[in-house]
């Protein structure tokens, strides 16, 4: 009866006159929002298949001829501190696979070894985790930008996946909850059949978090393509899209080639994450759960 009761004043509060309102105000407002991202990403596209001449004398109006040849010309005319953009393309993918692969490997280790083991000291390194998360990235930044300068790990592609091996960050916090969720009767049954701890780990457990592995996985994809920090600061020598186009608009070369061009640059960017996002929505949008005790 009480979880009737429950249910039926839920079902109350979203069917009131205030509730309605709300959800009008909510759906209308991302509705906007939705229009101006949209919009903003089609001006983008439009732009980039115009000649510079008909971008200044039209900038918002349909192209009259679809230049595709604008994107060739972004490959073959664009030099970014003596980098053309398939160098560029190249740093992007190694960087980014290499960011994701660190740092999804160092977080879920960590998160795993918190969750799942006692041991002196647990709770001092969990708060310790806690803090980093806390502190500003501006608060730390002139010590590793010292730090990292100073024993040559800066401009160095064989070291610099060490700034991604930390393991305290986001995922961690969003991992070490879902290995806290999984029941130890798995760990337990592969204990008694005989498995260690690093065989139960890999084949019992990670399995089960497999689902929020991938979607922070993706998440984490799409921040490493758009960092253009880490090529700026640590990485200048190797130059990623990212920091390619930031530069680009204000190189020289930028004013006689035009605006367009500089679009096409920014889809030609934007392409992977797209494409990502789209095979991968579903993913990244709904709480997926996996495992769990029956019965």
């Amino acid at each position: 009866m009480r979880k009737s009761q429950i249910r039926a004043k839920d079902a109350t509060r979203k069917n009131s006159v205030g509730g309605k309102i709300f959800l009008a105000f909510f759906f209308v407002f991302f509705v906007l929002e939705t229009f101006t991202l949209m919009y903003a990403f089609f001006w983008c596209v439009s732009n980039s298949l115009k000649g510079n001449l008909e971008y200044l004398d039209s900038a918002f109006r349909l192209p009259r001829q679809l230049l595709l040849g604008n994107y060739v010309r972004a490959f073959q005319e664009v030099v970014i501190n003596g980098n053309r953009l398939y160098v560029l393309y190249f740093n992007s993918i190694w960087m980014s696979s290499l960011h994701v692969s660190v740092s999804i490997a160092s977080s879920t280790l960590a998160a795993y070894a918190l969750a799942k083991f006692r041991f002196p000291g647990k709770s001092v390194i969990f708060s310790i985790a806690i803090l980093v998360q806390i502190l500003p990235i501006i608060g730390t930044g002139p010590a590793l930008y010292k730090f990292l300068h100073k024993f040559g790990i800066a401009n160095n592609p064989a070291l610099i996946w060490l700034i991604w091996a930390g393991g305290f960050d986001f995922m961690f916090i969003v991992l070490y909850g879902y290995f806290k969720s999984i029941s130890n009767s798995y760990a337990e049954a592969a204990y008694m059949d005989g498995a260690g701890h690093i065989k139960t780990m890999i084949r019992v457990m990670l399995p089960q978090a497999a689902p929020a592995i991938m979607a922070l996985m993706v998440l984490n994809l799409i921040g490493a393509w758009n960092d253009y920090g880490t090529s700026l600061l640590y990485m200048r020598g190797y130059p990623n899209l990212a920091l390619g186009i930031f530069l680009f608009e204000q190189e020289s070369q930028f004013a006689s080639i035009g605006t367009p061009i500089l679009l096409a640059n920014i889809m030609i960017a934007v392409l992977p994450l797209l494409v990502l996002f789209v095979v991968c929505q579903k993913m990244i949008m709904t709480n997926v759960t996996a495992g769990g005790l029956k019965g």
